[in-house]
């Protein structure tokens, strides 16, 4: 092989090794993780283009397709569960081409990954994403000087609306998540104004008093938190027009050896007009 070929080909294999070591020390410090559809409305027999994303605010980078990363990468349309298309190293990371009109939903599943946080930092986040329970219990196992040791998992979800019609609903397909938050009326028929209902549940079942956040993209100063109740119901007023973003987190005390917590991260985004 020529020299001017080998170099070639290192050229991209350089280029996404180098983006696989920012995004990765990117993914553990970032609190929000968002599927993003280009565009979210549609026509039938399109490509619509899926981005994954990390960030704050709804501002960050988008990630490459990296199979090593996830569980699953899927679509849920007439036909069922389908793999969403994109090779390795793709950013956008995916796309789907959807014939017949309807909501359809886009599911990712990350593998596990760990991080470890400072005391005062394992705290601030906790804080942050609504888990004073958590707090009370490192209390309670005079852990709250120890470093927050912590396997997570997330789990994100985007609607997409194909066409005008709705021959398929599935917008509160749920992937079969281990966290979820589920909308009880179709996104796409609620507007500026309107309440939306949802219902987040942790291994199927009904995910009491946690903290859901809403963001909106473009809107940096826009932060919208509810809390769930005692089965797991909430209410996100639309306040805005715009691409929404629902995330929240639940944490429980892991079981594995040498691991304290086990963090589990949902979202799920579509865009109101």
């Amino acid at each position: 092989m020529t020299n001017i070929k080998r170099k070639n080909i290192m050229k991209p294999v350089a280029f996404l090794l180098c983006s696989i070591f920012v995004t990765s020390s990117t993914l553990v410090s970032a609190h929000e993780f968002w599927l993003e559809a280009k565009p979210f409305y549609q026509k039938t027999d399109q490509t619509t283009e899926i981005t994954i994303n990390v960030g704050q605010q709804m501002d960050g980078q988008s990630l490459p397709n990296i199979p090593a990363w996830y569980q699953g990468f899927d679509a849920i349309t007439g036909d069922g569960l389908k793999p969403v298309g994109g090779e390795l190293g793709r950013d956008p990371a995916g796309y789907v081409s959807i014939k017949a009109p309807g909501i359809y939903a886009i599911g990712y599943q990350s593998m596990k990954k760990s991080v470890t946080l400072k005391p005062e930092k394992f705290t601030q986040y906790l804080k942050q994403e609504g888990l004073e329970k958590i707090i009370k219990r490192r209390n309670e196992l005079n852990e709250n000087e120890k470093n927050g040791f912590e396997l997570f998992y997330r789990n994100v979800k985007a609607l997409i609306k194909v066409g005008d019609k709705s021959e398929h609903n599935f917008y509160n397909y749920d992937f079969n998540h281990p966290l979820n938050i589920n909308p009880l009326q179709n996104p796409y028929e609620l507007s500026k104004g309107d309440d939306l209902r949802v219902q987040l549940t942790f291994k199927q079942k009904p995910a009491a008093n946690l903290l859901l956040h809403g963001k909106i993209k473009n809107k940096p100063a826009f932060n919208l938190s509810v809390r769930t109740d005692e089965k797991g119901y909430a209410i996100m007023p639309i306040e805005h027009r715009g691409v929404w973003l629902l995330h929240t987190v639940e944490m429980i005390r892991s079981e594995q050896q040498n691991i304290d917590w086990e963090s589990y991260w949902a979202s799920l985004t579509f865009e109101i007009r």
